[in-house]
């Protein structure tokens, strides 16, 4: 079976030793920014409300230097692992070295997160760093050894994606943990990671190619087997070895000699075989004199020096510090961005290792990085916060791109299987040897020359883009070492001094495989280059997997079409007379979400609304809630947070009645009416609590009912306001659609429907009890943005929008509503009393309700399209739209009716 087809044979059991091997690499970038985000804190820079433990001390005082050192230790250790790890490996296999890396994941972190003092955690750091430097060497080996060959810089690039995951880990940790002693669950949970990797590997297979070059073909064979299925023919893999078949007797045979003299006389002459046919395993001082490795190990260990000369490091460990004067505290919140986009980046760019090749993708990513540290340097020296926030976004995208991937994939593809682990070993201790140089002396230089210090990066990345431009081979497509070393045969002397590394000339030297066979004996020029095509054209033929990484933030909407007043038209529910079985699948328990912040939100309309924005412990979106009304008030919000002050409630909109120059309490007397006090009895109050009170005693109808700086009208007192509770509030759950609340598409109707449930909700005789707009960063259903633009094309090829998120192998609506049923209770909308659901879909109904019911929807309220309202005089007229509602109502089963 030709390799390529690799991806309609994927088997369960190569995901799951590719995830568990390359959790040493996500270690490893997990200990690398584990100080960054709680450096404050460790540090005693920061105080906290937190009180100290009896045992350990809440923090350990450190100066810059002190600093460093704690840092750049971990880099000696990884110094000390990279070195040992790529002999060991060769002598013991790859899979009992990465077992023997997880003794030092788990061990480290237990160290450092009892550390009382510099000492101790300098050395759970350095042990740590024996760990990671070991598992960086190994694990990019071993990827490469059980990835299809086709393949290998696809499925190696996911060595650098589990080292950006390990960061984006540790950064999320931080940035909720960086308070108190907190900051030692963020170091311990390197442990419990490490203890993962050490249960899963039990359940791993060696790899095959050392097995092979063990001289044991026939268990290499059975485990590649195992690796790749049953139905996949391993033969022409095996092939490419280059292995002479030294143990060829398999299980017939051996069943055939079972007498004493012929097995003896097998296993004597299996033995003398083997022996000849391993290659003996070359140390780090033969690699370095081998005729053939010498320049190869040049090669790799400049591009591995590159990789951290060019700053990625001073973002990835000191990013915090380095930007919190300027960005203030953005700059944790950035740093997960960066951490975020660096995962999305070196996935999304894992295929273009292998359809552009190594060499231009590291050409490229250089180039990227060298013009955003000039940026940088640029957006620091001047205060420019921006242009330093996009110069972080751009370098960080730009490493993505080729410098964090290609550098662990070389070392397999440049030297033989003898000498992989030495090269390796000597590639990543000059990768350490270049951290320990930044992690130790960044802080001091930052100190000294500020922005500056990014000319020196920038300069550096110049430097590494000639070098690699003139001395590293493209090694994208070639099977067997010959192929790869083949360049360094050829003197560079011999190169035309203008040829192109992205673009070799026509009659440039090409590399040719020994066991390449040629039909016939045409041996021209043309044929060769015919050969050479048709492989091209078959790399380029690759399909890879869609990207299933959604955005994790899209612009929020901006509503501005108005819309005509008409009444909506709605139907009476009641979801408990329902049967069992007809109820959708709910979570079993709601998330936990926490309104952090509210404002006040004056619109074009006139009217008035709350915006809250919420966090919750089931992803890390910010989700909205729009609410209408005085009344509608977030539980998490008003209850008191230890230590804030009256003026921190005001700031998070923690406050009763408007907020005014001069105020100085959040909270008004507790509402006067239930004191008997009426509005204008009230006029004889001081005149700070009557400006508070005229508008916390207000009715509970719209916004739009009151005056415009929110005071009751004069008589309001005197009149019997309508009695909320006798009608429900409008709720509108709505799922962010930023094509058609942003960029005007005439697609769909979401930004049609969330101004229409606006305008309801403002409307004192429609909603007099006000009401809310629960909006969901679910993008698409739940799919991404990325993803939803895909389906758009698929729909311009012929097929809906239900059909179109079925090729992209996602549900047809993979939205959940749990998050709004929480929100719903947390702003007091739960209960008996009931809501009032703007929706046409009627499972919508009973997913908002809850597993318990904690929300009670009395009625379904429809949403009409406008141009079906008024006869095509508004609304949004489209081919895309009709086929869109279409689609609605005959595969979703909405319920869209103009009566």
């Amino acid at each position: 079976m030709d390799p390529r087809t690799w991806l309609t044979n994927l088997t369960p059991y190569f995901i799951y030793i590719l995830l568990v091997a390359t959790i040493g690499p996500l270690l490893f970038g997990f200990h690398l920014a584990e100080l960054n985000a709680p450096e404050d804190v460790i540090r005693c820079k920061k105080t906290s409300i937190v009180t100290a433990g009896v045992e350990l001390p809440q923090c350990i005082p450190m100066d810059p230097t002190q600093w460093g050192l704690v840092g750049s230790i971990f880099t000696l250790g990884g110094l000390l692992g990279a070195l040992s790890a790529g002999p060991f490996a060769a002598k013991y296999g790859r899979l009992r070295t990465m077992q023997f890396t997880t003794i030092f994941f788990a061990i480290g972190p237990m160290f450092e997160a009892v550390a009382p003092n510099i000492g101790v955690m300098t050395i759970g750091r350095f042990i740590s760093g024996i760990g990671a430097g070991a598992g960086v060497v190994v694990v990019p080996i071993y990827v490469s050894e059980i990835a299809p060959p086709a393949e290998k810089g696809f499925f190696g690039s996911f060595t650098q994606v589990m080292v950006n995951f390990g960061i984006l880990i540790v950064q999320l940790l931080g940035y909720f943990l960086s308070r108190g002693q907190y900051w030692r669950i963020i170091l311990a949970a390197g442990g419990l990671i490490g203890l993962i990797q050490t249960f899963g590997l039990f359940f791993a297979v060696e790899s095959p190619k050392w097995l092979a070059d063990e001289g044991s073909l026939s268990k290499a064979k059975k485990t590649l087997q195992k690796i790749r299925g049953d139905k996949f023919d391993v033969g022409e893999e095996v092939s490419g070895w280059g292995i002479e078949s030294s143990d060829e007797m398999d299980d017939e045979e051996a069943t055939l000699l079972q007498n004493e003299d012929s097995t003896s006389h097998h296993s004597a002459a299996s033995t003398t075989k083997r022996k000849m046919a391993k290659k003996e395993i070359l140390g780090i001082l033969q690699v370095i004199r081998h005729p053939e490795y010498n320049k190869a190990v040049i090669a790799v260990m400049m591009v591995m020096l590159a990789q951290q000369l060019c700053g990625i490091n001073s973002i990835i460990m000191y990013g915090v510090s380095l930007l919190s004067d300027l960005l203030k505290s953005n700059s944790a919140l950035l740093n997960l961005g960066v951490s975020a986009i660096n995962i999305i980046v070196t996935a999304g760019c894992a295929p273009l290792v292998d359809k552009l090749g190594r060499k231009v993708c590291l050409l490229n990513s250089i180039t990227g990085m060298g013009i955003s540290s000039l940026l940088l340097a640029i957006g620091i020296i001047n205060s420019a916060s921006i242009l330093s926030a996009v110069a972080v976004l751009l370098f960080v995208s730009s490493f993505g791109l080729g410098l964090g991937p290609v550098p662990f994939i070389l070392s397999s593809e440049l030297v033989g299987p003898e000498a992989v682990g030495a090269t390796q070993s000597l590639a990543l201790a000059a990768n350490w040897t270049a951290t320990f140089v930044v992690a130790q002396f960044f802080p001091l230089a930052s100190e000294r020359l500020y922005g500056k210090v990014y000319f020196i990066f920038a300069g550096l990345a110049a430097f590494f883009w000639i070098f690699i431009a003139w001395f590293v081979p493209e090694t994208k497509g070639k099977k067997t070492v010959d192929e790869h070393q083949t360049p360094y045969k050829i003197m560079i002397s011999d190169l035309p001094a203008h040829a192109s590394p992205a673009f070799p000339p026509i009659h440039s030297p090409q590399a040719q495989s020994p066991t390449r066979q040629i039909s016939g004996l045409n041996l021209t020029h043309e044929a060769s280059t015919q050969t050479r095509a048709d492989a091209a054209g078959q790399s380029h033929a690759q399909n890879f997997p869609p990207s299933l990484i959604p955005p994790a933030f899209t612009p929020p909407s901006t509503p501005g079409r108005s819309t005509p007043n008409l009444n909506p038209r709605s139907v009476p529910v009641d979801t408990s007379l329902e049967t069992p079985g007809s109820a959708p699948a709910l979570l079993n328990t709601l998330p936990i979400v926490e309104c952090e912040v509210r404002a006040r939100i004056p619109t074009t309309t006139g009217h008035e609304m709350f915006l809250h924005v919420y966090r919750n412990n089931v992803d890390n979106k910010e989700h909205l809630a729009i609410a209408f009304g005085s009344e509608i008030r977030s539980r998490s919000l008003d209850a008191e947070r230890p230590g804030e002050t009256e003026f921190d409630r005001m700031t998070r909109g923690a406050y009763v009645g408007r907020l005014y120059p001069g105020r100085t309490s959040s909270r008004v007397e507790q509402i006067r009416r239930e004191e008997g006090v009426s509005a204008r009895k009230a006029v004889s109050l001081k005149p700070t609590e009557a400006r508070e009170g005229a508008v916390s005693g207000a009715s509970s109808t719209s916004s739009a009912s009151s005056t415009p700086n929110g005071a009751i009208p004069e008589g309001a007192g005197a009149v019997q306001p309508l009695d909320p509770s006798s009608i429900p509030p409008l709720v509108r759950i709505h799922s962010e659609c930023y094509t058609g609340e942003t960029v005007w598409s005439a697609r769909c109707d979401c930004g049609e429907q969330l101004d229409e449930a606006a305008r309801l909700m403002s409307l004192p005789d429609v909603s007099p009890s006000g009401g809310a707009i629960i909006y969901l960063r679910q993008e698409g259903r739940g799919i991404g943005l990325g993803e939803k633009l895909k389906a758009y094309n698929l729909q311009d090829l012929g097929n809906d929008t239900y059909e179109a998120n079925i090729l992209l192998r996602h549900p047809a609506d993979a939205r959940s509503y749990g998050l709004a049923t929480a929100m719903l209770m947390d702003l007091g909308l739960g209960g008996k009393r009931g809501i009032r659901l703007l929706t046409n879909n009627p499972d919508k109904v009973r997913a908002v309700e809850g597993p318990n019911r904690e929300v009670v929807v009395k009625e379904r309220v429809a949403m009409i399209p406008l141009a079906w309202k008024t006869g095509g005089k508004l609304g949004i007229k489209s081919e895309e739209v009709e086929k869109y509602l279409s689609t609605k109502i005959e595969k979703f089963k909405h319920m869209l009716s103009q009566q």
